[in-house]
């Protein structure tokens, strides 16, 4: 199977770790401005990521909110000032059960589940639902879990997906990825509760978005990356039968690792050929120091408000 093309993806940052209102427009980026918001931008940042992503095909738009970082209050003031409109999302999707990525959803919904379609569809991994951890130094906290009977309360139609799948929208989301690359181990610290027992998190379920842009190759759009951001686009290619990969954006949960692990990771990129990087929310600021030095024509600096366009 070939992931069919699409003629335009726009991934706009409605949450990320980084704001710099001062960026300019770059390669892929557009940047949210004081002339757009008519005067001193007020978006905020904080440890978490949001994607709200636009697809384009033969004239039409569809809409993915993917991802709410980690508060309600950051995640709607952004979304409000950016302009966005609730009434036009066709579909939600969760890339893991980790509350930097779905502790913003709730207050969304609360806030605009009525303006939003019936029977709205919502993507999920088989493990999204669990309890989550993290331990370190003998010390294990509790990282929060996701109601998926709160979401149904909310008329949400959940789906949980195991194999890759194509969405009406015209994107693919990943299913379960089981061949990783040697060098990415997830790290000990995070864990999840399974059948009573806390245990080592393999995040089988977390899922990418793929889109196959018309002429350009695969935009991966991907959160914490927690499998491997390598193993990750390498498991784009096959399950979308497409060989290039044009863009990869979101975390790439490098922060804290070993430089020589940054290296692997840099050194793959190169490899694959990927046209655009951007690396967002939990990717580390030493690595991607690593990308500016080493593909400085590929790297694009993430800074929340910023869209970024890949067309055909």
């Amino acid at each position: 199977m070939t992931l069919p093309e699409v003629d335009r993806l726009s991934v706009t940052t409605v949450v990320d770790n980084f704001i710099d209102s001062l960026r300019t427009d770059e390669k892929v980026a557009k940047r949210f401005t004081h002339a757009q918001a008519r005067r001193m931008p007020t978006l905020k940042a904080e440890h978490g990521l949001g994607h709200w992503v636009e697809v384009e095909r033969s004239g039409e738009a569809r809409r993915i909110a993917f991802d709410f970082g980690l508060t309600g209050e950051s995640y709607n003031h952004n979304f409000l000032e950016l302009g966005l409109d609730a009434g036009q999302v066709d579909a939600i999707a969760l890339s893991h059960g980790h509350m930097d990525h779905y502790g913003g959803l709730g207050g969304f919904l609360k806030t605009y589940r009525r303006r939003m379609k019936k029977g709205l569809a919502f993507y999920a991994g088989s493990d999204h639902f669990l309890p989550r951890y993290n331990e370190r130094n003998s010390q294990r906290v509790y990282i929060g879990r996701l109601d998926r009977d709160e979401l149904e309360r909310y008329d949400l139609d959940v789906r949980v997906v195991e194999a890759p799948t194509v969405l009406p929208e015209g994107v693919m989301l990943s299913g379960e990825m089981h061949d990783t690359a040697p060098f990415e181990v997830i790290p000990p610290s995070l864990k999840v509760e399974r059948q009573g027992q806390v245990v080592q998190d393999t995040f089988i379920g977390e899922q990418t978005l793929i889109a196959n842009v018309k002429g350009r190759g695969l935009v991966v759009v991907t959160s914490c990356s927690h499998r491997g951001i390598v193993g990750i686009c390498r498991h784009a290619t096959r399950v979308a039968g497409v060989p290039k990969v044009h863009a990869v954006i979101g975390g790439f949960h490098l922060s804290g690792l070993s430089g020589e692990r940054i290296t692997q990771v840099v050194d793959a990129f190169r490899a694959l050929g990927v046209d655009h990087l951007i690396p967002q929310h939990c990717t580390g600021l030493e690595a991607i120091i690593q990308m500016g030095v080493h593909l400085p024509a590929e790297l694009v600096v993430s800074s929340v408000g910023s869209t970024f366009t890949f067309a055909a």
